[in-house]
């Protein structure tokens, strides 16, 4: 195993453990998934995801916001998290009850020359003030149709952002000279 291997196993392993921690000590934890994601695997979380949620009563409207973003956030790490020099797709993702709102916690790996990119898209996400003014980007941006050399157009941002109403937080750690962890998180109302 490479030494750089052996950093981001311990940076994720470490920063999965602590964000549990925090979230516990001041917020219900509803799912914590440190692993591999295949298809399979997201299917099985979002069966886990919906009955979760339904168990905690929220309002239709929102559970359904929930779910989307759940899904798709964990159909951007599948798609868009780069893997380590030996292949490993290091991630986690976290779903949290605190105060009125369900949080939507991911983090994956981004390679650090991704990472001025995906910081400028989501200032921009961030920038609108008004919901139609960012619904009016997307249309925009769909419209341009232009295609990443994954397949995507680089909607699923702006859709998480639409769908959940709220600022998305976001961050990016350092773990080496190729990688850094990137952590993105959507907070949807339920009261």
């Amino acid at each position: 195993m490479s030494t750089i291997l052996n950093k981001e196993d311990e940076f994720f392993d470490v920063h999965f453990t602590e964000s549990i921690k925090k979230i516990s000590a001041t917020s219900d934890l509803i799912i914590a998934y440190d692993g591999v994601l295949n298809t399979e695997t997201i299917s099985k979380l979002e069966t886990e995801i919906e009955s979760k949620i339904i168990e905690l009563n929220v309002p239709k409207a929102a559970l359904k916001k929930i779910f989307f973003i759940c899904v798709e956030s964990l159909q951007n790490m599948l798609i868009h998290g780069h893997k380590d020099q030996t292949g490993y797709q290091h991630n986690y993702f976290l779903v949290y009850k605190t105060g009125n709102k369900i949080m939507i916690r991911t983090a994956n790996l981004i390679s650090n020359s991704a990472v001025p990119k995906v910081n400028g898209d989501l200032n921009t996400i961030n920038s609108f003030a008004d919901p139609t003014d960012l619904k009016s980007y997307y249309i925009n941006h769909l419209e341009k149709n232009e295609l990443s050399e994954k397949g995507g157009a680089g909607l699923g941002f702006i859709t998480i952002a639409m769908k959940s109403g709220n600022k998305l937080n976001y961050s990016f750690d350092k773990i080496s000279d190729l990688h850094s962890l990137f952590k993105l998180e959507a907070a949807v109302n339920v009261e």
